[in-house]
């Protein structure tokens, strides 16, 4: 018998069969561990910058799959823990396969505007100037193609009760997708994120799979686009408010110091300490307010986006679903954020611990899977690593 209904995302669309008719599936919930230690990892990740000062940066594939190998080794779902089985190496001839497409690329340049070019030259472009905005052009794109061909070495990578998880799907198709997306996104000013939003969850999500267990998931960009258009105009308005402050501010500044218009050009004309002191101080004001102001209003939706995100998500009879609050996205986003830069990049390790210990804080699993259904794959991934994301990506992780 069935019953309709729009509440249960995991029924067939418009219906929920009657749970009379069939045994309730087991969802017993659980979360992730993570029993990684802090001072392990900077063990590692130190023992990594030292390398990487000696080798002149080519040891970094080597400490990038040493760090994953702990991470991964430390982070466990329904008792068993996760496997890393990536190699140094397979980085290493990812990143060498993309500076010869690079070098190649360049080399058509050159052959083009040798033959064609260089008889009749257009003022201002040279060999360099072709090369540089034919990749600032082709960014954006092979950007995406990185992100989800990176993704798809890792999961390859990975392995769980020793079965190995993967991810179909082109990259490339991924990359068109994502880059034709971005671009309506720009032009209808930001109006159209939840689409995006949606539209690029579902092949990294849909697309993934423990050995023969596939993703399924069932988010759609109307669920969200209610919470969306509010966020949208208190966005809008905390910035006219934050900008008016500002404003305000430095107006206020200025008239006490009682500056005129041509001691005003020559205050920044010739800087001294006293301006710098003020024009730092003013920086940092206006860097506050931003983040008292329009922050918080930001990690609200991208902390809802993501319940609304993993609530959809299901593998098999697993279920997922995440309670992670605005204060905890301000977290992740910003004082993750603030940790890298004042630090110059040395608490990457505390960045990737307060992490996995977030996801493992926030993230239920209600069910098992059925183990014995749970055939390893015969695709065994791409033999080398990420090295579009290596181009595009300075985490190292």
């Amino acid at each position: 018998m069935l019953h309709c209904s729009n509440e249960r995302p995991w029924a067939p669309r418009g219906c929920v069969t009657d749970v009379s008719a069939a045994p309730a599936p087991d969802l017993t919930p659980s979360r992730p561990v993570y029993d990684g230690s802090l001072g392990e990892l900077y063990g590692i990740y130190l023992r990594h910058l030292a390398l990487m000062v000696l080798t002149l940066g080519w040891s970094r594939f080597w400490g990038r799959t040493r760090l994953r190998r702990y991470l991964w080794s430390h982070l466990s779902i329904l008792g068993d823990r996760f496997e890393y089985r990536g190699r140094g190496r397979e980085l290493l001839f990812g990143f060498l396969f993309v500076l010869v497409l690079l070098a190649l690329w360049f080399g058509l340049i050159w052959a083009l505007w040798y033959f064609r070019l260089r008889e009749h030259p257009v003022p201002g472009l040279s060999v360099t100037n072709m090369f540089s905005v034919s990749l600032a052009l082709l960014g954006l794109p092979l950007a995406f193609v990185g992100q989800y061909a990176g993704l798809r070495y890792k999961l390859t990578r990975t392995r769980w009760r020793g079965i190995r998880a993967g991810l179909d799907g082109s990259a490339w198709g991924y990359g068109m997708r994502a880059t034709f997306l971005t671009f309506i996104n720009a032009m209808t000013g930001q109006l159209m994120l939840p689409l995006v939003s949606v539209g690029l969850a579902r092949p990294r999500i849909a697309n993934a799979r423990v050995g023969t267990l596939h993703f399924d998931f069932a988010g759609r960009a109307g669920d969200i686009y209610g919470r969306y258009i509010g966020y949208y105009f208190l966005n809008i308005l905390m910035w006219v408010v934050a900008i008016a402050v500002v404003a305000v501010a430095i107006g206020g500044t200025f008239s006490d110091l009682d500056t005129k218009s041509e001691e005003f050009t020559k205050l920044f004309s010739e800087p001294s300490l006293r301006t710098l002191v003020l024009a730092a101080a003013i920086g940092f004001a206006a860097y506050l307010l931003f983040g008292l102001l329009i922050l918080p209003v930001r990690c609200w939706w991208q902390a809802y986006l993501f319940r609304y995100l993993v609530s959809r998500t299901r593998a098999g009879n697993v279920l997922f679903a995440s309670a992670i609050s605005t204060w905890q996205m301000w977290g992740f986003l910003v004082l993750n954020y603030l940790i890298v830069v004042l630090t110059l990049g040395l608490g990457w390790p505390l960045v990737m611990h307060r992490t996995l210990r977030l996801v493992a804080q926030e993230l239920w699993i209600y069910g098992a899977p059925n183990g014995a259904s749970i055939q390893q794959p015969a695709d065994h991934g791409p033999g080398y690593g990420e090295g579009l994301l290596d181009m595009f990506d300075v985490t190292g992780f």
